[in-house]
């Protein structure tokens, strides 16, 4: 193809292999995935089952990375729905069977799912307002709020 002063442009980069990105996307989806639930075998299969929704729409995205993190954290959400109906019909568990965790792990599982997932993505993975609305699918407005009444129960959660 040539430009307008007669000079060949060069084609258009081709999206990397779908191999290349499942291998460069997956540590950084199976840290957020473990973050957002909390247990690492929950984390695989979510992670697993999100790149296997993304695979067929791949050579499409303008964004795969930002369309996978999105397909991620809706996986972790629908996980913890599951969980809420499950607990519901649970037996309490028994006194000191559970292990050990850290207090601040402790009180972020305390929180609402998508305030949980809000600090995740903004204090762990650093991502932007605009990244993490769109992980969220939400306004950056609604970020704003999700992560500063995320702290504020973090607060309350610590600070009793």
């Amino acid at each position: 193809m040539m430009s307008a002063m007669g000079l060949a442009e060069p084609p258009p980069l081709a999206p990397p292999r779908f191999e290349d990105f499942y291998r460069a996307q997956y540590e950084p989806m199976l840290r957020l995935a473990y973050l957002l639930t909390g247990s690492r075998a929950a984390a695989e299969d979510l992670v697993q089952d999100a790149f296997i929704r993304v695979q067929p729409r791949y050579p499409a995205l303008n964004s795969p990375a930002a369309y996978l993190r999105r397909t991620v954290t809706n996986a972790c959400y629908s996980w913890h729905r599951r969980r809420q109906r499950e607990e519901a019909y649970r037996p309490a568990p028994v006194e000191g069977a559970a292990p050990e965790h850290d207090d601040v792990w402790d009180a972020l599982a305390k929180l609402a799912p998508r305030r949980r997932a809000a600090l995740v993505l903004r204090y762990y993975l650093d991502l932007s307002e605009a990244d993490i609305a769109a992980a969220l699918g939400c306004r950056r407005g609604t970020v704003k709020s999700l992560t500063h009444r995320g702290l504020a129960d973090l607060k309350d959660v610590l600070e009793p």
